[in-house]
């Protein structure tokens, strides 16, 4: 049948242009599969051998930790060490107790009464066991004896003062050299110094109570230890938060040194102060450091028979 015929004709001719059609996609499917099989799986395993030997990877943890953890073990061997030295080594001057010789005396005093007052001083000083100096505005005998023998403290003369305003009108310039002892007393750097007691020539210590007392607290703080006075009075007219120095007070090493450097320009914003013990106070208001009160320092600003109906009754 030729029509039959004719349509298997066509059916085998779309037959071989289906198959013709075929050919080209082969080849191009070819060509890819050799492009992969002969370029990119050899770059591909060069990769990932490159990546498996790169000191940039590692499967545990990356330089940074590593190198952190050696220093944190390093440290660590360092600080064992460091404890061992430690706990081996004999304990430093700073940890010894306070003794008398940690203290460092300033004694206000004037050329004027020197003869007089010089007596109370030697019955208190222990020229073999206390270290301290009496400040005096200018030289006296003593200051220029090499004898070793007296009794007392050695003698130093205050710095000059004259730069500093003073203007109250009823008190003295003394205070503003007074003022400056403790200060001066730092600056001449005496080894092993903890405490700085300030007191007047007739200011009576008791050297074993003032250890006793300063034991209790720790030199490398800020401390300022005293008492106000026993008059209400004189109280008001000057402050309850404030030492007052007949009674003596005490100042640390750290306190010490941080009102060495202030203490030049704190006095020239006060030049209206009446004397040494409110311009310390002064100065330590602007330091921060509140009084730490302690009745053994005793003023003495009493009217009447003071031993009997006050003393006995506070101690």
């Amino acid at each position: 049948m030729k029509g039959g015929g004719g349509d298997r004709h066509h059916h085998k001719d779309a037959i071989v242009m289906h198959a013709a059609g075929k050919a080209p996609k082969c080849k191009a499917s070819f060509f890819l599969c050799s492009l992969l099989l002969y370029f990119l799986l050899p770059v591909l395993a060069l990769y990932v051998v490159a990546l498996a030997v790169s000191p940039f990877y590692s499967g545990s943890s990356c330089p940074e930790e590593s190198l952190a953890s050696g220093d944190v073990a390093h440290l660590a061997a360092a600080g064992d060490a460091g404890n061992r030295r430690n706990d081996s080594s004999p304990p430093s001057d700073d940890a010894a107790p306070t003794g008398l010789g940690h203290i460092v005396f300033g004694i206000a005093a004037s050329s004027e009464l020197w003869k007089s007052r010089r007596e109370y001083i030697r019955t208190w000083w222990r020229p073999e066991q206390m270290r301290g100096f009496v400040w005096l505005d200018k030289p006296v005998y003593e200051f220029y004896s090499r004898n070793a023998s007296t009794g007392l403290p050695g003698i130093k003369i205050s710095g000059n003062t004259t730069k500093f305003p003073y203007t109250h009108g009823r008190g003295s310039r003394s205070a503003l050299r007074i003022t400056r002892i403790v200060s001066e007393s730092f600056r001449l750097g005496l080894p092993g110094a903890r405490w700085f007691v300030m007191g007047d020539d007739d200011t009576v210590f008791f050297p074993d109570n003032l250890v006793d007392v300063l034991s209790r607290y720790d030199h490398t703080q800020p401390y300022y230890i005293g008492n106000p006075s026993e008059s209400h009075i004189q109280n008001l007219i000057f402050s309850y938060g404030m030492a007052f120095g007949g009674g003596g007070f005490a100042i640390s090493r750290a306190l010490a040194a941080q009102l060495a450097h202030m203490q030049d320009g704190c006095i020239d914003r006060y030049p209206a102060l009446y004397g040494s013990d409110d311009r310390i106070h002064a100065c330590m208001a602007e330091l921060g450091v509140p009084l730490t009160r302690h009745l053994g320092f005793h003023q003495c600003d009493l009217w009447g028979d003071a031993f009997p109906t006050v003393i006995l009754a506070r101690d």
